[in-house]
């Protein structure tokens, strides 16, 4: 039987493994005080206090002992594991192509990295615990907020990130001493993770105004990275709440306190229980915590706005 040239056509495969798309690091450990080495099933983390004196109206009064101000808050790991296992025969079956052992070890790399982001995202935005035992829960306070719908002047209406909303979270910050000029002389930083849509919105908004335009432009370019004071750092992973709006957060980086119990680990071993399957596995142990109430400020965005 005759056999035609399209019969025997084949299909040939690339003997390299591409990569998807994905965010391949943690874009927020540099901007927060990170402690590592960590153990045990909680941490305290203890802070003293703001003193102030009283005014002496009388004399040889009698001394008067107060107690030193201290507060405490807790920290508490999160544990994260993840296994992927290889077949005895999936080199032999798999021909050219590599069985992908290195790029499952970027893979488990790059979604440690997402998940420490989720890992401080939620320890900063959520309830976190105080007290003696560290057990007294304390939410996120309301008056950190600055809702979508804030306006300068005028009729509220919702919006989009502003420079408005901008000013009044820098205010805020400044308002509570949480950020003042003293703050860069000691190294610390102010910071506020968005999402691309609050980068262009602000690109948008700032075209009525050639410096601020071209600020903005230049954040959205990669040329800077910094506006009005504020380090930007975006990242796709904030939350939105109940109405739908995107939860950006802006924060004091000392103020932001993430610990590490164990660092990202990587163990290949050989599975004699499965057949002498090859196992990847990663682990990592994290937590995070607002040190300060005063030090963070949740922006609401609509972004349909």
């Amino acid at each position: 039987m005759a056999v035609t040239i399209t019969e025997n056509y084949q299909v040939k495969y690339t003997n390299k493994w591409g990569t998807m798309l994905q965010q391949h690091a943690s874009r927020l450990e540099n901007y927060v005080s990170v402690m590592r080495d960590l153990s045990g099933k909680v941490v305290f983390l203890d802070q003293f206090g703001v003193l102030d004196f009283t005014e002496k109206t009388g004399r040889v009064s009698a001394t008067t002992l107060n107690e030193a101000p201290t507060t405490r808050r807790s920290i508490r790991p999160r544990m994260f594991t993840k296994a992927i296992g290889f077949d005895e025969f999936d080199g032999m079956q798999l021909g050219d192509i590599d069985v992908p052992v290195s790029k499952t070890i970027e893979g488990l790399q790059a979604a440690a990295g997402r998940r420490m982001d989720d890992v401080m995202i939620s320890g900063f935005m959520d309830t976190n615990y105080i007290g003696e035992d560290g057990m007294t829960a304390v939410p996120f306070s309301e008056n950190q907020i600055i809702p979508a719908s804030y306006v300068e002047s005028g009729s509220e209406s919702s919006s989009n990130l502003t420079v408005a909303k901008l000013r009044a979270t820098l205010q805020l910050l400044e308002e509570k001493e949480a950020w003042n000029q003293d703050a860069p002389q000691f190294g610390d930083q102010l910071v506020i993770a968005v999402t691309s849509s609050q980068i262009m919105s602000l690109l948008r908004e700032t075209e009525v105004s050639s410096y601020d335009f071209n600020n903005v432009k230049a954040l959205v370019e990669g040329k800077i990275d910094t506006f009005m004071g504020f380090k930007f750092v975006r990242t796709q992973r904030l939350p939105k709440d109940e109405e739908g709006n995107r939860i950006c957060l802006a924060w004091v980086k000392s103020k932001a306190q993430f610990g590490i119990w164990n660092d990202f680990k990587v163990k290949i071993s050989v599975r004699d229980d499965m057949e002498e399957a090859l196992q990847v596995r990663a682990k990592f142990a994290c937590g995070a915590t607002r040190l300060q109430e005063e030090a963070f400020v949740k922006v609401l965005c609509d972004e349909s706005a």
